[in-house]
């Protein structure tokens, strides 16, 4: 489980951390820009959380549902990947 404080490792071996409680988010994706072409107001609701990278201090907000296919979480910064249950 993902939560404020989990280490995570990308697949390029870059350290972040989640710097907040998940929360949710509205995020628009292709479809929802296709809809307010046409004046349809669309977004889509999901799970969100906060990623703040070591190197350089930038912080990003990922859908939680990416964020667990592009991350890999780790016990601390020099461990190896823990198994989520």
């Amino acid at each position: 489980m993902i939560k404020k404080g989990t280490l995570l490792r990308d697949k390029q071996g870059r350290m972040a951390t989640v710097i907040a409680e998940p929360f949710t988010k509205l995020f628009r994706d292709a479809h929802d820009w296709e809809c307010a072409r046409y004046g349809i107001d669309s977004a889509t609701a999901a799970t969100a959380i906060r990623v703040v990278w070591y190197e350089d201090g930038r912080e990003k907000v990922y859908k939680y549902a990416d964020a667990r296919r592009l991350f890999t979480v780790v016990e601390d910064k020099d461990s190896t990947p823990v198994k989520e249950a």
